[in-house]
């Protein structure tokens, strides 16, 4: 199907004429999604604001100025681009419930429905407007409340939306992980059985000092001399600074103590996560901010020394290596030096693009290429587990999700993570999810 002039029109401008993007994954142990994230509101929506309350403030600073609007140019000639239409897929079908996909595109809308309209966003090497994607949604919700027979809705899909493979590469693959939002045993005090500490991120007035026995931070109050004030130098503190050598500890700063060490940085790797305290009660905690640290896989690392064969890459495999052997436990988590602080939440699990994320039904990919709040169909393959959360065999399914986070190890048109829900189940999906699959945007058309 070649684009229109009516077509080509409806769209932003594209900077650059190029076929169909088509994805080759590449290779990463433990993805991390940590969520979070932004953009300038307006009262640009004035009939949805009371629909769905006041705004919240999603802040995002280690995501800040990764999409940017592309410079104006001249209005490119009639460029037709290749493009694969919906009756050219197979097994187009939703394996999931129509509620579930309705919950995450109301979500996400409830977010979008406070930005700007007129504010770029990119799709591969397409520029296109935010407005443009709420429109999206809304025409497909507006679909699927119609409740229409598979073959109608397919030619309604086609009828209606544009569909974009992305991607790059000949194979024409994205490589798939998953995420989850972890339940972990917790105490809001310390004692010796809970003694790892999640922190919050340390407040303005915060400066790390030297002090005999290691780095420590203090306060503006503390009476002891600071360095470079006004500066946020606890950013570059490390991992190993902060949990081995305590450079954060007994500054009120901890949100709750964990029993387990392992449970903490990977609670870190997923950005969200449910404590569960000895009195049964739970509280939802979420990401909130980080170092300056960039993300580094602790998985490869362990295969090029060899401790681990690349098939134990796995979340559960690199557990179960260190229950083994405890002695490494430090030496490896302090190669990703990137640290994670955590706030209290009452929602679920948020994603980047500030709306609250639906398992099976929201992906992260990389937001300097691909668009927060974009509608994407997918076409991968997901685990069967059996009663004990073991895997058993692997199926395929071709879904609608919302693309509504992104992570610190998701880079690249290559890649895209799949979040699993909450919990034990959600987690032996995630911490085994591997797969290369196919990912389509789909605009709606002018």
């Amino acid at each position: 199907m070649l684009l229109s002039q009516r077509q080509f029109n409806s769209l932003s401008k594209i900077r650059f004429p190029i076929p169909q993007l088509i994805v080759l994954g590449f290779f990463f142990l433990i993805a991390s999604c940590s969520t979070q994230g932004p953009s300038r509101t307006a009262d640009i929506y004035p009939d949805k604001p009371k629909r769905y309350g006041e705004q919240r403030d999603h802040k995002s600073d280690y995501r800040k100025d990764r999409v940017r609007a592309k410079e104006k140019e001249a209005t490119p000639p009639d460029i037709q681009l290749p493009l694969k239409s919906i009756a050219d897929l197979k097994g187009f079908a939703d394996d999931m419930d129509p509620a579930s996909l309705g919950r995450a595109i109301d979500n996400q809308l409830a977010v979008m429905f406070k930005q700007d309209p007129a504010s770029p966003v990119r799709l591969g090497d397409f520029t296109l407007t935010r407005g443009r994607l709420v429109e999206t949604l809304e025409a497909f919700q507006k679909l699927l409340q119609k409740n229409l027979p598979q073959e109608e809705f397919n030619k309604k899909v086609s009828e209606e939306f544009l569909l974009y493979r992305v991607g790059k590469g000949k194979n024409k693959k994205v490589l798939f992980t998953g995420y989850y939002r972890p339940v972990i045993t917790a105490s809001p005090t310390p004692s010796p059985r809970y003694r790892f500490p999640i922190y919050q991120m340390p407040g303005k007035g915060f400066q790390s000092v030297k002090k005999q026995g290691g780095i420590r931070l203090v306060g503006s109050n503390s009476g002891i001399k600071q360095i470079r004030k006004n500066t946020e130098d606890w950013r570059n503190l490390t991992r190993e600074e902060i949990d081995s050598k305590g450079a954060l500890s007994h500054q009120d700063l901890e949100v709750a103590w964990l029993k387990n060490e392992l449970e903490r940085y990977f609670l870190h790797i997923q950005g969200s996560g449910v404590l569960e305290f000895p009195d049964g009660t739970r509280q939802g905690v979420r990401y909130q901010g980080s170092n300056k640290y960039s993300y580094h896989s602790i998985g490869k690392k362990m295969i090029r020394d060899g401790v681990i064969t690349t098939s134990q890459g796995s979340m559960q495999e690199i557990k179960k290596y260190f229950a083994n052997n405890p002695q490494n436990i430090s030496k490896y988590l302090s190669q990703n030096k990137r640290y994670i602080f955590f706030s209290l939440s009452n929602e679920g699990a948020i994603g980047s693009g500030g709306g609250e994320l639906v398992g099976g039904r929201s992906i992260a990919t990389d937001k300097s290429i691909y668009p927060a709040g974009g509608l994407v169909f997918v076409k991968v393959r997901q685990p069967v587990l059996d009663t004990n959360n073991k895997i058993t065999s692997w199926k395929p399914i071709s879904r609608f999700v919302i693309d509504q986070d992104t992570g610190s190890a998701i880079r690249g048109k290559a890649r895209a993570d799949l979040y699993f829900g909450t919990g034990d189940e959600a987690g032996a999906k995630a911490g085994h999810y591997h797969e290369k699959g196919e990912v389509y945007y789909l605009i709606k058309k002018s």
